[in-house]
């Protein structure tokens, strides 16, 4: 589980979230996932779970930068 701004993020909306990052896309596409999982997209909780979730993706090496907008799985 992930605390994202008092709001609890649990395993199977981080599993969402993480499973929006194939092939390429954008920080869009793992906010999209995760609200369509339930997280709240009022007060940025989407978008700032989805920003940490491609922070511990990158950190990980599970995926790369394309652009400053554009990300890619390295699994693809």
């Amino acid at each position: 589980m992930m605390n994202v701004l008092g709001t609890v993020i649990s395993e199977q909306q981080i599993a969402a979230g993480n499973a929006a990052m194939v092939g390429q896309f954008r920080l869009s596409d793992v906010v999209h996932a995760l609200t369509r999982a339930g997280v709240p997209h009022d007060n940025y909780v989407a978008g700032r779970a989805a920003d940490r979730l491609l922070q511990k993706a990158r950190k990980a090496g599970r995926i790369s930068a394309v652009t400053n907008k554009l990300w890619r799985s390295t699994a693809a």
